[in-house]
Parts: C-alpha cells; sequence; structure tokens
C-alpha cells in the first residue's frame, strides 16, 4: 500500500504539469503510465505529424515555383523523414520519466485500475491518495466492422518506414486529411472514405470546399457520404467495401488506416467502481475540472468532456486542475479556441460558423472572399486562400473567423487574441503589422 497526497494517471501534457506543479507546491506525488512516458502529441501526434509536413511543405513550395527561380526534380525520400522523426521522439521517453523523479515525483509503469473511490491497483502495487488526476488522453475509435483487425492507426503511420502505392483513409477529418494530404505528395494514389457530406466536418464548410478542390486536384479520391462496411485481406492486399448510394463498392489497396476520430482511454480504468461518471468515455467535470460525482478525482486534457482535444486546452487545464488542488476553487474561464487542419494549404477556424451564430439568433455580417490572387499566395504560387470572418453588428466583434490558406494557422492566432481580449474586428484591421505579411492582409478582409 502506498499513499500520495496526489496520484496522476497519465504523462503527457497535462499529466506532467499537473505532477510538477503539485510536487513543487510541497506535496507528495506519484504518476503511471501504461505506455512510455511523454504521451501522444510528442511522440506519436502533433509534433512527428509535423516534422513529417515539413518535408511535403518543402516539396510543394520547390514545386510551386517550377519556373519562376527553382528547377530540377524534387521528391520526397519517405524513409529519411521516417528517420527524422526517430531522432526527435526517441529520447522523449527517457528525458520525461528522468526530469519527473528528478523532481521528487515517484514513477510508475503499468496498467491499472480503480476497485474503489480511494483505491487504485495495478500489479502488485495498491495506491491511495487524496486526490487523483486522469490525464490518460486519448486513443483511436475502434471500429467493430468484419475485418477492422486489419486496419492501422494514426501511430501505425508513424512507423511506416517505406510509403505504399496505394492507401485508403477512412474519416475525412484531421487525421484522415492530413495524411492523406502527405501520401498524395508522395506519390500515393489515395482514397478517403467520409460518412458525412464533407470533409472536415468540424469546420466551416465555407472553407472545407476549397481544401476539398484543392484534394481533388492532388489526385485524392474523396468519397463522400460513404460508409465502411467491411475489408478483407486477399493476395497480399485488402479490398475495402463501403456503402454509396444505396450500392455496396470496393477498392483494393495495400493499406487501411482507421481515421475516424479518437475516443478517451478511460475504459479499462473502471471509473464506475470510483463513483465517477463518464459520458462516452469522457470524465464530466465542473468548471474546476473536479469530478462532478466524486470530490476526489480531478481530469484534465482529452480525457474530459469540457473541450476540443487540442494541446494548449491540456496545458490550461493542467493548470487549472493543480491549482485546484493546492489553493481551492479557481474555475476554468471559457475561452474562444482556434483549430488548424495541417494539411496543404491549412484550414484553421475560431469561434462560431454561420449556421451556429443563425442558430443563436446573432446579428452579424458575413465578411468572405477569395483571396487566391492576392500577393501572398502570387509570390509562392500557392494557389488557394480564402477567408470567412462573422462580425456582431452591435459589437464589432468577431464572432466567428474561418480561412483556408498555406499560413492560416498562424493567421487564425490573431483573431484568438482579438476574440479572447475584446478587441474590435475593425481595431484587429487598423493595427499596424508588418508588409508585405500574411497578417497585414486582414486589413482587406
Amino acid at each position: 500500500m502506498k499513499k500520495y497526497d496526489v496520484f496522476v494517471l497519465g504523462t503527457g501534457t497535462a499529466g506532467k504539469l499537473v505532477a510538477n506543479r503539485c510536487k513543487n507546491a510541497g506535496l507528495k506525488v506519484g504518476i503511471i503510465d501504461n505506455r512510455e512516458y511523454g504521451g501522444t502529441c510528442s511522440q506519436r501526434g502533433c509534433d512527428p505529424k509535423k516534422l513529417l509536413l515539413a518535408s511535403s511543405e518543402a516539396v510543394d513550395y520547390a514545386r510551386n515555383m517550377q519556373g519562376d527561380g527553382v528547377e530540377g526534380e524534387v521528391n520526397i525520400n519517405w524513409r529519411d523523414a521516417y528517420n527524422y522523426i526517430r531522432r526527435y521522439t526517441q529520447n522523449i521517453p527517457d528525458n520525461t520519466e528522468s526530469s519527473l523523479k528528478e523532481n521528487g515525483i515517484d514513477c510508475y509503469h503499468g496498467d491499472g485500475s480503480f476497485v474503489d473511490e480511494k483505491t487504485f491497483v495495478f500489479d502488485d502495487t495498491t495506491i491511495t491518495a487524496n486526490y487523483f488526476v486522469i490525464a490518460t488522453g486519448m486513443q483511436p475509435r475502434p471500429l467493430t466492422i468484419p475485418g477492422a483487425d486489419h486496419l492501422l492507426t494514426s501511430e501505425d503511420f508513424f512507423k511506416m518506414k517505406d510509403v505504399p502505392e496505394k492507401m485508403v483513409f477512412i474519416g475525412g477529418g484531421y487525421i484522415g486529411m492530413e495524411f492523406s494530404h502527405m501520401m498524395a505528395r508522395a506519390g500515393v494514389k489515395v482514397t478517403i472514405i467520409e460518412q458525412g457530406d464533407q470533409i472536415l466536418s468540424p469546420f466551416e464548410k465555407f472553407v472545407a470546399d476549397y481544401l476539398m478542390e484543392d484534394s481533388i486536384k492532388l489526385g485524392i479520391d474523396i468519397k463522400l457520404e460513404s460508409t465502411l462496411s467491411s475489408v478483407e485481406k486477399k493476395d497480399g492486399r485488402f479490398v475495402v467495401h463501403y456503402g454509396n448510394e444505396g450500392s455496396i463498392h470496393q477498392i483494393t489497396t495495400d493499406v487501411v488506416y482507421n481515421t475516424t476520430g479518437r475516443v478517451p482511454s478511460t475504459k479499462s480504468l473502471h471509473l464506475d467502481k470510483a463513483g465517477v461518471v463518464t459520458d462516452q468515455g469522457s470524465v464530466v467535470v465542473n468548471d474546476c475540472l473536479q469530478s462532478t460525482t466524486n470530490e476526489r478525482f480531478y481530469a484534465c486534457g482529452d480525457v474530459t468532456n469540457m473541450n476540443l482535444p487540442l494541446t494548449p486546452l491540456s496545458n490550461l487545464e493542467g493548470a487549472i486542475a493543480a491549482k485546484n488542488i493546492i489553493e481551492g476553487k479557481h474555475p476554468l474561464v471559457p475561452v474562444d479556441i482556434p483549430s488548424v487542419a495541417f494539411t496543404i494549404p491549412q484550414v484553421a477556424s475560431i469561434g462560431l460558423n454561420e449556421a451556429q451564430a443563425k442558430n443563436q439568433n446573432k446579428k452579424f455580417k458575413v465578411l468572405k472572399g477569395d483571396a487566391s490572387g492576392w500577393f501572398n499566395t502570387r509570390r509562392m504560387n500557392a494557389g488557394t486562400y480564402a477567408y470567412k470572418v462573422l462580425v456582431d453588428d452591435e459589437t464589432g466583434m468577431v464572432l466567428g473567423a474561418h480561412i483556408v490558406s498555406h499560413e492560416a494557422g498562424e493567421t487564425i492566432n490573431l483573431f484568438s487574441v482579438a476574440m479572447n481580449h475584446d478587441i474590435t474586428f475593425q481595431h484587429l484591421q487598423q493595427t499596424v503589422f508588418t508588409y508585405p505579411s500574411w497578417a497585414n492582409d486582414l486589413k482587406s478582409f
């Protein structure tokens, strides 16, 4: 039996932050992970994805500039790209664990579960704590169709040393679209099977449609309103069966990836035995990130029912959870959260889309346009650039912003500053920016 003031489950962004801050406040802290230390984002998510993307961006830029200052064929060497991310990720587990231990935190490895509201058991070890923090993140959503065992996940993608000839992604969300853009630029024939009527369903359709058009031009075959029915292995390859418009179709491919989304990693924890209520796996918390049914438990990061599963939010929620354990009531203040799909071009969004604004009976004006002919796209022969901004009629505040461009992920941050610090769109446009920069384009929106 080991007793702690705080015991944290998960060593990703949120878990590490809570553990370190609680320890720095003089509390006795333990932490556990059922995988290598460091979490998803740094090892099999955001960071390695952006490292791989760098090669695609470089190739895209060079190909666009052929004849306008660049000559010679440029291609992606996937094995080199794979080795590049391995060099980045290989030391993360050891460095993460060493850092926690150096701070005086007890570190464990194992896959355990709760037996009651104050007891966690793994292997032959029993843990009790004044507070437990659930920061176990998410995992790929399992599918139950025949042949589901043939499906690979995003984690497998980062282990892929060589690219196949053909590839199918089940789901046209963030992961499916980002991976498909990389693969198409690496010469793979890509097909996306998407159940909905648009790709990137969380995003404003106006900008998602621009990306759809670019994706098709790139050679990606996108099957909308299509439902996966089964996958079978045949002669060393895979036959994907899917339904569309009342008929069953099939595609033969080398690899099939399940990119239908992610679900909270809580099922094996048996949180019900601890009296912790979950909703579709997400821990139900109040605005202090405390379980609504067991005050001993906090949750932060992707595993809560609060917000989008984004790394900056994991940092924010981890800080709030730690502060509440140490000091008491400090509610999470609602914020407008920017999001970006790192395709080429990028698609970025913050706040309400037009349909949501209408449903909330907002009075607003819509500023939108195709900026493909503007200087910043013309200088790099990038092509696609469009925007849609919703501005409140009475206050002049931005209700939502939606951008598709090669730097949409950076431009959207300016709208985040404005929306979270009560800056009107007019004042944002009146700000002096460097010229000719993407930020300066806001003056013409």
